[in-house]
């Protein structure tokens, strides 16, 4: 059975371990490397478990951490993230990944979303029992995308913004359109779509992750997507929905 453990997750640091009990990978390192360390303990893994790091892109809330974690485990990312994290004077153990590899027991598929960095990523993950999707940071989510996470058992989707707090909010207007924009965030009323068409494939277990402190709030997206979903005559039971949070770490299993 595949788990998703979300040792944190928003505007202040991503980071989060996919299992199936005998491999661990980890989505990104946004949070510090000590705070990691300690999370991990705290689920009773031992960093040396990891067989390696899936980088989505570049930004610092998704690499704060990164540069201590490659010395336990290799980094699998796009060449362009590499290159932009080389001019950034960050280097290590660094794998360019194109399509499907493999990491353990899993097999992962990697595939563009849409964000204002090198070159953003997803992953769709599978042992060969269960499959998983991890897509954060995208502005939109495409037919193509669709394509891809289409009957995978177990998401993990960002739910970053609630559309009129962020108009109604403080930010500059510059930054509002950046979030709003095809190369931002996604709202919670298109996460919600995206979740409803991820159930009707199958997709049982989901999680809400990168929920911005300022422009949204867990309650909010909870909802959102749970009266989507009984539009569509799905109720709650039919599958587990759960919300990541920055200081906490969530488990989905």
């Amino acid at each position: 059975m595949i788990s998703i453990y979300s040792l944190g997750s928003g505007s202040k640091g991503n980071c989060a371990v996919i299992s199936n009990g005998k491999t661990a990978v980890m989505v990104d390192a946004g949070l510090s490397a000590k705070s990691i360390q300690k999370k991990l303990a705290e689920i009773g893994l031992p960093i040396t478990a990891v067989s390696g790091i899936l980088l989505t892109h570049e930004h610092n809330d998704h690499i704060r951490g990164l540069q201590d974690m490659n010395f336990y485990a290799p980094v699998y990312t796009h060449e362009d993230t590499i290159k932009e994290l080389e001019s950034m004077g960050l280097y290590g153990r660094f794998e360019p990944v194109k399509g499907e590899f493999c990491l353990g027991d899993f097999s992962v598929t990697p595939f563009d979303v849409s964000h204002d960095a090198a070159h953003p990523l997803g992953f769709v993950i599978t042992d060969g029992k269960e499959k998983a999707a991890y897509m954060t940071d995208t502005g939109y989510v495409s037919k193509g995308i669709m394509n891809v996470i289409a009957g995978v058992d177990v998401a993990v989707i960002e739910s970053n913004h609630d559309e009129e707090l962020l108009l109604r909010g403080n930010y500059p207007e510059r930054l509002k359109r950046r979030i709003l924009s095809d190369k931002g965030h996604l709202c919670n009323a298109e996460t919600a779509l995206t979740v409803t068409d991820l159930v009707k494939s199958g997709a049982r277990k989901v999680m809400l992750a990168h929920i911005s402190e300022n422009n949204n709030l867990t309650e909010l997206a909870y909802w959102t997507t749970v009266r989507q979903l009984k539009k569509q005559g799905i109720k709650e039971g039919d599958v587990s929905l759960q919300v990541a949070l920055q200081r906490e770490t969530v488990i989905l299993q």
